[in-house]
């Protein structure tokens, strides 16, 4: 089980390390043998080296089903307009979106990373809000496999392609039926599951605290029995916000009529419910060592170099604490 620091890499991050070295040297002080990272931007510098990079994490797009399927009435519904919904994707065709995620695996291929993460999720602003959606779980599962088939088919990658899941429709950990659907439609051999904590008690409105959070998990991880070999690695993190999330879908705001003034707006409620906090819970750590994953990663919510060592600190400690 290897400790891995997530970083999101572009200049304005990256220029908080003075070089590759002190780079590395921030995250190996606390346990970690490298980085996951995503591509947000450039790293004009090359802080980040390949031998750094154990895993990448594939861009995505909030909400892309329709485009993927040529549904122009609910691109309508949720751009407002064709120019809009072409230039957030990038293009008129749906296969810039294959365009766009081949990038990516070219340059897990160039960083040598050993494993990318793809999330399998489909949500529409308004969804987040209300918690109502246009899509089943299935229709997102379908689509998903559809298009990771086009992508992955084509070439013989060496890395383990992990899905990660959400709590909105697609993948979420709480219906086995769900997630043997995905990985049965998958045709790439060397397939997992990246299991995000944060995410699967965000799909629980009734937990309290983090005991009860990890109990959570835990047994959602019993239910998926022999499943729970596809689990290769963990995005540890805890967001225990049920409460925050009840009277939000009570409170909901008036939507701005420009897209990308209520994709600021759904961002802004995003980062209170998902809040990537460290966790310290001793049944985190029973439940994690328990699940031995490849890769545990400590993906963490930070604005800058000193509270990323901060809660990598914190979080880290778990896995020295005895018991």
């Amino acid at each position: 089980m290897e400790q891995i620091l997530y970083i999101p890499s572009y200049n304005e991050i990256l220029a908080e390390y003075k070089n590759a070295k002190d780079l590395k040297d921030s995250y190996e002080e606390y346990g970690c043998k490298g980085l996951e990272i995503i591509c947000c931007g450039n790293d004009d510098r090359s802080i980040i080296l390949p031998d750094m990079v154990k895993g990448l994490h594939m861009s995505f797009y909030p909400f892309w089903i329709d485009f993927w399927n040529k549904n122009e009435d609910a691109l309508y519904s949720e751009f407002g307009s064709r120019d809009v919904w072409e230039g957030f994707y990038g293009g008129k065709e749906h296969s810039v979106l294959l365009e766009n995620f081949k990038k990516d695996l070219a340059h897990a291929e160039k960083m040598k990373a050993e494993y990318v993460v793809f999330h399998i999720s489909d949500v529409t602003i308004k969804g987040v809000f209300t918690h109502q959606h246009i899509h089943t779980d299935e229709e997102v599962i379908d689509a998903s496999a559809d298009l990771i088939n086009q992508l992955l088919d084509e070439k013989e990658y060496q890395f383990t392609f992990l899905m990660e899941n959400l709590w909105w429709p697609g993948l979420t950990m709480t219906d086995p039926k769900m997630t043997a659907r995905l990985l049965e439609r998958i045709h790439y051999k060397n397939k997992g599951i990246m299991l995000d904590t944060g995410h699967l008690m965000c799909s629980n409105l009734e937990l309290k605290s983090e005991e009860e959070a990890w109990s959570y998990i835990e047994k959602m991880l019993e239910l998926h029995g022999d499943l729970i070999q596809y689990v290769k690695g963990v995005h540890l993190h805890q967001s225990v916000t049920g409460e925050f999330t009840k009277k939000a879908l009570k409170q909901i705001p008036e939507l701005e009529k420009d897209y990308y003034k209520r994709f600021k707006q759904v961002y802004e409620l995003l980062g209170n419910i998902d809040t990537h906090q460290p966790t310290s819970c001793l049944k985190a750590k029973q439940v994690i060592e328990k699940l031995d994953p490849k890769y545990v990663v400590h993906e963490l919510m930070a604005p800058n170099r000193e509270q990323r060592e901060c809660v990598l600190k914190k979080q880290s400690k778990l896995f020295l604490e005895r018991g």
